[in-house]
C-alpha cells in the first residue's frame, strides 16, 4: 500500500484563551464565513495516533510535547552533554554531512591547532544542505603568531624563552596572541563560498550579548575585529584560511586573561631585542584590549546555542505512516516553511579528551607544528640589527630562506672586536648552515661577553 511520510514537528508550547470555534460559532457565522463544513473537523487518524502515543490526548494545553526539546548542556566538567546519539568516533564525527561542535579539553596548542586542521580537512562540502563546523579549545600558556609573521618582530623572545612558554605558528593568517586558561579559542568552518568575515564574528556578538548580567556588551567592526560597546576595547580578533572550496574562521576571545603577562610578552624594547625589518612578514596591528569576565564554560555554552538556531538541523522524530487517501496536513495547509522556521533545531556535540581516539594524520600535523623549521624556519628573509651601546658598534644580520643566516655587517667594530667575528665568517664563507637561534649564532663568537650579548638579545639563548 503506497505511504506518505509524515515529520513529526516540535513547536513552541502557547496557551491560547477565548478563541472562537465549534461551540462558540453561531449560524450566522456559518452562513457569513461558509464554515458549515468547517466546525465538524476531526483530526486525520494518523494525527490522532501521534497525540495518543505521545500522551497528548485529554484536557492538556494544545501542545505536541509534553516537554521543551533540551539544547547540549554543559556539565560541571565543562563538556556539553546532549540526548541525541553520538558518532562512534572522532573520525566519524568529522565526516558527518550535518553541522557538528566540537569541544576539545586538551590544553596542548600544537595538539588543538592539529585537531582543528583535520576537521577542517575531513569536512564534507554537501550539495545541499550544511556541513558547517564549530570548534571550541582552551589552550595552556602559549603566543600564536600568523602564518606569515616574524616572530623576532612580533614577540619578545627572551622573556619567552625565559619562561619557557612555547611559540606556536598557526596555518592560517591574521596577527599575534596570547593564549593562557582565561581565554577561549573558537573556530567557525563552512564552504568557501559561504565565506564572510562578519557572519560568524555577529553571531558571537549576538550569543554574548544573550548571556544574563553581562557586564560588557561587544560588537563587531568593519575590519571584522570584536570589540566592548561603550570604548572600543578588543576582546577578540580573527584569522581565516581559505581552501579546497572551504573556510574557516577562528578567534580567541578575552575572558579572563592575563593582561599583564600579554603586554609584556608582546612588547619589545629595540635597545635590548633589536630591530627587524622586513618587507614580507605581515606585521600585527596593535590594539587596547580587555576581558570579557565570563567564565569559559559561559562563553561556549552561549555560541554553541547560537550556533545550533542558526545552522542546526529541524529536529526530526519518528516516521508515521499515512494511508492513501488521507493528507498531511502540514503539506496541505503550506505551513512547511512555518514549521521549519519555529521547530526546534539540533545538532551533534563531539566532546574530545585524552581518551579520544586521533589519527595519525593529526599526530603528523602535531609534529609539524611543533618543528623548529616551521616556527622560526617559515620566517621570510629580514635583517635584524643589534646596537652594543656598551662596547660602541653595531652588528646587522642578513636572515635567509629556512631561517638561515646568510651574512652579517659590522657597523663602528674596532678591529679587536671584529676578530672575534673571524671565526662566524668562516663558517659561512664555508657553505654551512647556521640556524638563526641565539645558542648557534653566539657559539661561533670568540668573545664570552660578545657571545653573551647578542644571543640573549636574539631569543634569550647563549
Amino acid at each position: 500500500m503506497l505511504t506518505r511520510t509524515l515529520r513529526r514537528v516540535i513547536f513552541t508550547k502557547r496557551r491560547f484563551h477565548q478563541v472562537p470555534f465549534h461551540e462558540d460559532l453561531t449560524e450566522v457565522d456559518d452562513d457569513l464565513f461558509n464554515l458549515e463544513g468547517f466546525k465538524h473537523y476531526k483530526e486525520a487518524p494518523d494525527v490522532q495516533a501521534l497525540r495518543e502515543r505521545l500522551g497528548l490526548l485529554g484536557n492538556e494545553d494544545i501542545t505536541p510535547y509534553s516537554k521543551e526539546p533540551q539544547d547540549g548542556k554543559l556539565s560541571e566538567s565543562g563538556q556539553i552533554t546532549q540526548s541525541a546519539a553520538m558518532p562512534s568516533s572522532f573520525v566519524d564525527a568529522c565526516k558527518l554531512a550535518q553541522p557538528v561542535v566540537f569541544v576539545s579539553s586538551l590544553s596542548n596548542p600544537y595538539s588543538n591547532l592539529a585537531i582543528e586542521d583535520y576537521i577542517y580537512n575531513q569536512m564534507p562540502l554537501p550539495a545541499e544542505g550544511n556541513a558547517n563546523r564549530l570548534m571550541f579549545y582552551v589552550n595552556s600558556p602559549c603566543v600564536v603568531i600568523g602564518k606569515n609573521q616574524n616572530p623576532w618582530n612580533e614577540v619578545n623572545l627572551p622573556l619567552l624563552n625565559n619562561l619557557r612558554i612555547p611559540l606556536v605558528r598557526r596555518q592560517s593568517g591574521g596577527g599575534t596572541v596570547v593564549h593562557d586558561s582565561g581565554n577561549v579559542n573558537y573556530s567557525f568552518m563552512t564552504t568557501k563560498e559561504k565565506f564572510d568575515r562578519h557572519t560568524f564574528a555577529n553571531l558571537v556578538a549576538s550569543a554574548v550579548n544573550a548571556i544574563p548580567g553581562i557586564e560588557k556588551r561587544i560588537k563587531v567592526t568593519e575590519r571584522g575585529d570584536i570589540v566592548t560597546e561603550t570604548d572600543d576595547l578588543k576582546v577578540s580578533g580573527s584569522a581565516y584560511k581559505l581552501s579546497k572550496g572551504k573556510s574557516y574562521h577562528h578567534g580567541t576571545m578575552l575572558l579572563n586573561l592575563n593582561l599583564d603577562v600579554l603586554r609584556q610578552l608582546l612588547h619589545r624594547d629595540i635597545a635590548k631585542v633589536g630591530k627587524v625589518e622586513s618587507h614580507a612578514a605581515i606585521a600585527s596591528v596593535r590594539s587596547p584590549v580587555t576581558n570579557l569576565n565570563i567564565s569559559n564554560e559561559a562563553f561556549v555554552e552561549a555560541v554553541s546555542k547560537e550556533f545550533k538556531e542558526s545552522y542546526g538541523l529541524v529536529q526530526e522524530q519518528e516516521e508515521q505512516n499515512i494511508e492513501e487517501g488521507e493528507f498531511n496536513q502540514t503539506d496541505m495547509l503550506g505551513l512547511d516553511a512555518f514549521v521549519q522556521a519555529y521547530s526546534g533545531r539540533d545538532c551533534v556535540v563531539f566532546n574530545i579528551d585524552e581518551t579520544t581516539e586521533l589519527t595519525e594524520e593529526v599526530d603528523k600535523v602535531k609534529a609539524h607544528l611543533m618543528n623548529w623549521e616551521w616556527k622560526f624556519g617559515a620566517t621570510t628573509k629580514f635583517t635584524h640589527t643589534f646596537t652594543s651601546t656598551e662596547k660602541g658598534f653595531q652588528v646587522i644580520l642578513s636572515i635567509g630562506k629556512k631561517g638561515l643566516v646568510e651574512s652579517f655587517e659590522l657597523v663602528g667594530a674596532d678591529e679587536p672586536i671584529k676578530e672575534h667575528f673571524q671565526f662566524l665568517q668562516m663558517v659561512l664563507d664555508r657553505g654551512d648552515s647556521i640556524r638563526y637561534s641565539g645558542s648557534e649564532v653566539a657559539g661561533f663568537i670568540t668573545d664570552d661577553a660578545i657571545s653573551d650579548w647578542l644571543g640573549e638579545s636574539i631569543d634569550g639563548s647563549t
